[in-house]
């Protein structure tokens, strides 16, 4: 076994408040890199320094990691005492947060799995762009993750949820990433189930949809064109995703002569 994925025995190790919410931040994102957990709690002169935590946080079994060849990245989740953690708080009982918490996986896993992975640490990096914009502005942010979604059972199944905390009121959006352009067929019924869910909701909450080029992106705003909730689906390019909650990057139905922003700052 790589010494990587062996742990040593640490005793009378105090948790710090950024071991916490180095925690928290993997139950939200469900997968977290070393490289994201760095950007998002600590500074590129204390890299050295986020790697010794997560060790740590490895070795006392509140994360552990998916399996992995030698010149790839440590990928993160939620181990035993974190899952313990996480269900403390109160928020989720104990058999949720083991079922929504990530899964050790793998390259034995098979070639489906690994795209998945890509996919999940795609979000991943939305999930620290957003937290990381919030931050900027001083804004509280919850996020749930795909897992913990399914299990709301909502008809749909959105990759991502978010809440922004924007001045004395909150935004909320669903999250989709669309790298692979699915058939018309089911691309019609993952917008049919939105649709779905709102009609039940009685308010729509509307879908911030990513994708990876100009024709992907051309493809995405027509079939949600066709759509009598068009006006809930905002449509950009993961190249922008960095000021995803805040910069001009979104095609909306109801602003055909330009991109607009999800959430103006107010001055």
């Amino acid at each position: 076994m790589s010494k990587r994925f062996q742990r040593a025995t640490r005793t009378g190790v105090r948790l710090t408040e950024r071991d916490l919410q180095i925690v928290w931040a993997v139950w939200e994102a469900r997968y977290l890199t070393t490289q994201l957990v760095a950007r998002l709690l600590f500074s590129p002169t204390t890299y050295s320094g986020c790697k010794e935590r997560l060790r740590r946080l490895y070795d006392l079994r509140y994360l552990e990691k998916r399996r992995a060849h030698v010149n790839d990245p440590d990928i993160y989740y939620l181990g035993l005492y974190g899952r313990r953690h996480i269900a403390a708080l109160g928020e989720w009982d104990q058999g949720t947060v083991d079922r929504a918490a990530g899964v050790a996986g793998g390259q034995a896993a098979g070639p489906s799995s690994l795209l998945m992975m890509d996919h999940d640490l795609t979000l991943a990096k939305l999930y620290v762009n957003a937290r990381l914009e919030c931050a900027g502005y001083g804004w509280a942010m919850r996020w749930r993750n795909t897992r913990l979604l399914e299990l709301d059972k909502l008809g749909v199944q959105p990759d991502a949820w978010l809440e922004v905390g924007h001045g004395e009121s909150n935004r909320a959006a669903y999250l989709e990433f669309t790298a692979a352009m699915p058939e018309e067929k089911e691309l019609r019924g993952k917008i049919a189930g939105f649709e779905a869910l709102w009609e039940r909701a009685g308010t729509p909450t509307p879908v911030l949809w990513l994708t990876t080029t100009r024709h992907k992106r051309q493809a995405l705003r027509e079939a949600t064109q066709k759509s009598g909730y068009r006006d809930c689906f905002l449509v950009g390019s993961i190249e922008d995703a960095g000021e995803m909650l805040t910069g001009e990057i979104w095609w909306w139905s109801e602003a055909p002569e330009g991109m607009v922003q999800w959430i103006k700052p107010s001055r």
